[in-house]
């Protein structure tokens, strides 16, 4: 089983600082590659971002309302590859 690192893509959202508003995907749920698993806000903008690959929503890295940067890792999905 691989293990991939989602992190936070520059959004190029500026003022307010980023954070992570909502996770969408359950712990140990199963996530397809595309789908939407986390919210994150600035400001009055909310994004959802997709999950990098398809598999098991295996660790959340951030806790809801936590400030996060670009680059921040925010979960592990393992995959069957």
């Amino acid at each position: 089983m691989a293990r991939v690192e989602m992190r936070l893509p520059d959004l190029d959202m500026p003022g307010a600082p980023i954070r992570l508003s909502l996770w969408l995907a359950p712990l140990g749920s199963r996530v397809e590659r595309g789908e939407p698993i986390l919210e994150v806000t600035s400001g009055a903008v909310t994004i959802d971002l997709p999950a990098p690959a398809g598999g098991l929503l295996a660790e959340r890295l951030v806790a809801e309302d936590e400030p996060i940067e670009p680059g921040t890792a925010l979960a592990i999905i393992e995959t069957e590859r």
